[in-house]
């Protein structure tokens, strides 16, 4: 994956790093106004929704308190207009015309103040019961002692009582709601009988229901004991006239709104509970999730739009990817061109944008290149011609060829021993210096190869030559060009002892500082001019005073290593800071090589 993601184009990348971008905007823009627009709904979903449930509350309180007056109402008018005698066993003639006129102007009275009452009884602890249907006839009937036996089992006071149905063979044996109240004389203070009024419980769903218009919502009124009144649930209230009596009406009751409380720990779920009276109590139970369903259309549609604007936007980002990429494809396009070659002439731009400064760059580092590629080249070829004389140093046919005459002559004069130890020391010298063939040799080993020279140089001028090699420990631990030192010994000779004609000697030292290795070679010769080290160094003057020396000798300068190899063969591999310079002393020539160890392929 990784691997296809970096083979990618400019332009693809660019127009996926767009859409990319814009996808992410996009997410986090739904995410948050989601979050906004959930927040705003639910606040004000909580707001509506408190509004309805006290909406609600005013209504079932005026409601209750309206059956209530009604039921004082009628009593005191009863007290007023009936003569009860004061004896508690006192009942109206059941089928006294005055009396059924008296009780019907009472009810009637009541419906026109109290609309919402739809059924008034007043029954007797004797079992009569006169009562009234709102636009219906007027009824009367005997015989209800069982009705009456049932209201004392319910307990019904003075305060008065609400219960949903009774499951009797009454007049009240239907479906609504009902509020129970005594009936008392109150000149006896003595219980007579039972106020019952009845109030449509459809009716009353109907007008709550209409209030909320929220089918999200469930909605329980119920008494001061628990008992189911009303609810928008028809299930439950369907269940609840299916129930045999008030005990397994109360049961279920209970257990309905067991299951609302239930929801008060759960989320997603609004539980509002309000006393509406004393005897009436609203419980509502909100399902935020499905309120709340609008935000999920909301983010719907705004899911669609996004969509839309990101084919638009990726259509755009490939758009503006190409022109930007143009620019780069076309650069790509002339850097493949001289994949394979360095050409000299390279077409130029007039382009003065970030596309011209690249081509124009582009177009230097090539010319750059092929300069480096020419200086490599050159140097390649300075370095065969550096090997080829140093394999002709290493070799020294003069020198061979002298010390091999040397031998010679000793061996003429029975000097066998002599002639042996030049044997052996040339051999020795001939092992260390060709080194298989390496080309850096550790500075114990060049120290070594320069003793055997000097060794072979002190037998063949007849001891006229001393020498001493006073290296330090530090520097014998670090490699160099093989046959560095030696030129310089050569120098020595050749050009301060030799014309000296006379016994001379050379000292070989060094030290380090820092990251400088410093190399002295130190004759008591003639001395040297700095104009003829220069013209040495440069390679304009291959000996002091050539006249002054052998054929033999002359030659073997000519073909020696010289001082110009060696200069330049360190330059090569230590860099320009490398130099042999000369020091002023008063007496002979000293030849001071100077080595930056850290620029070099081999440290201390």
């Amino acid at each position: 994956m990784k691997k296809r993601l970096k083979n990618l184009s400019i332009q693809q990348r660019i127009s996926y790093s767009f859409t990319l971008f814009f996808t992410v905007l996009v997410i986090c823009i739904i995410f948050v106004l989601r979050g906004i627009y959930s927040s705003q709904m639910y606040e004000k979903l909580m707001q509506g929704r408190s509004y309805e449930d006290n909406l609600i509350v005013q209504q079932m309180a005026g409601l209750a308190s309206n059956t209530g007056s009604c039921c004082n109402s009628i009593i005191v008018n009863l007290n007023n207009t009936l003569e009860l005698n004061g004896s508690p066993l006192f009942y109206p003639n059941l089928y006294n015309t005055t009396t059924k006129k008296k009780i019907l102007n009472i009810i009637e009275n009541s419906f026109l103040l109290y609309p919402d009452v739809g059924h008034i009884a007043v029954l007797y602890n004797n079992g009569d019961m006169y009562e009234k249907e709102r636009n219906r006839s007027y009824r009367s009937s005997d015989g209800n002692l069982e009705l009456v036996k049932q209201f004392g089992k319910m307990g019904i006071t003075t305060t008065g009582q609400w219960y949903y149905s009774l499951k009797i063979e009454s007049a009240f044996s239907g479906f609504n709601l009902h509020y129970v109240k005594v009936l008392r004389d109150v000149e006896s203070n003595s219980d007579v009988g039972y106020i019952i009024l009845e109030l449509d419980e459809q009716r009353l769903y109907e007008t709550y229901q209409y209030k909320d218009g929220a089918p999200e919502v469930d909605i329980y009124l119920t008494d001061q004991n628990g008992m189911l009144l009303s609810s928008d649930d028809r299930e439950a209230m369907e269940a609840l006239r299916a129930a045999p009596d008030y005990d397994a009406q109360f049961a279920y009751s209970k257990e309905v709104l067991g299951h609302a409380e239930e929801k008060k720990g759960m989320s997603g779920f609004r539980v509002g509970s309000y006393q509406v009276n004393d005897t009436w109590r609203l419980t509502t139970v909100l399902d935020v999730k499905a309120s709340l369903s609008a935000v999920n259309n909301m983010t719907i549609v705004i899911i669609i739009v996004s969509l839309l604007l990101l084919c638009v936007f990726n259509a755009l980002s490939t758009v503006i990817a190409r022109r930007i990429a143009r620019p780069i494809s076309q650069l790509s396009e002339h850097m493949r061109k001289f994949t394979h070659s360095l050409p000299e002439n390279l077409p130029d731009t007039d382009v003065e944008n970030e596309e011209g400064i690249l081509i124009s760059s582009f177009n230097q580092m090539v010319r750059m290149n092929r300069e480096l590629f020419e200086n490599v080249t050159n140097e390649k070829r300075e370095k065969r011609r550096l090997e080829l004389a140093l394999l002709q140093a290493q070799i020294k046919p003069h020198f061979l060829y002298n010390t091999l005459d040397t031998i010679f002559c000793l061996n003429s004069m029975d000097c066998y021993k002599d002639a042996s130890r030049m044997i052996k020391l040339l051999a020795d010298y001939y092992r260390l210096v060709l080194n298989k063939g390496l080309d850096w040799i550790w500075m114990d080993q060049e120290l070594e190869a320069l003793q055997k020279y000097l060794e072979i140089q002190s037998v063949r001028y007849n001891d006229s030559l001393s020498y001493s090699i006073e290296m330090p420990e530090e520097l014998r631990a670090f490699k160099i060009p093989k046959l560095t030192l030696q030129p310089l010994v050569e120098n020595a000779i050749y050009h301060g002892i030799k014309p000296k004609n006379g016994r001379g000697h050379i000292l070989v030292t060094g030290e380090l500082v820092d990251d400088w290795a410093y190399i002295y070679v130190v004759d008591d010769g003639i001395g040297m001019s700095r104009e003829t080290f220069r013209r040495i160094l440069s390679g304009e003057q291959k000996g002091a005073d050539m006249d002054a020396i052998s054929s033999a000798d002359k030659m073997h300068s000519m073909e020696s290593f010289g001082l110009k190899n060696v200069s330049e063969r360190l330059k090569m591999y230590y860099g320009q800071g490398t130099c042999i310079q000369l020091d002023d002393t008063p007496i002979g020539t000293s030849i001071a090589l100077c080595i930056n160890l850290k620029r070099g392929g081999h440290e201390v």
